[in-house]
């Protein structure tokens, strides 16, 4: 049998060993840590964008009501100058009529 199949690593070695065992057992727990920390900070924003959702779905249903209830500047102007056109047409009759019936 070879020698070097029966050497044994010394104490240093071991120690050695076992630090960086405990190393990254610690660095692994830690990424573990931080990776359910940021599943939290996800849930959270998922959660606030859903709430911020249903608020803009609110707002669009609102605003559809309020249009239904408000007249809008340029449907009344339309409208007024349609009746303006109106009065001005009766009162063009009303002068032919007076003409022709004193």
């Amino acid at each position: 049998m070879p020698e070097d199949q029966n050497v044994k690593p010394s104490i240093f070695e071991r120690h050695l060993q076992t630090g960086i065992q405990l190393i990254l057992v610690a660095l692994l727990g830690w990424a573990g840590l931080k990776l359910v920390a940021l599943g939290e900070g996800n849930a959270a924003l998922r959660e606030r964008i859903a709430y911020q959702g249903e608020q803009i779905g609110m707002l669009r249903r609102d605003l559809r009501d309020w249009s239904n209830l408000y007249y809008r500047k340029t449907d009344a102007n339309r409208e007024i100058g349609a009746l303006q056109k109106d009065i001005q047409a009766l009162k063009q009759r009303i002068v032919i009529l007076e003409e022709y019936h004193p």
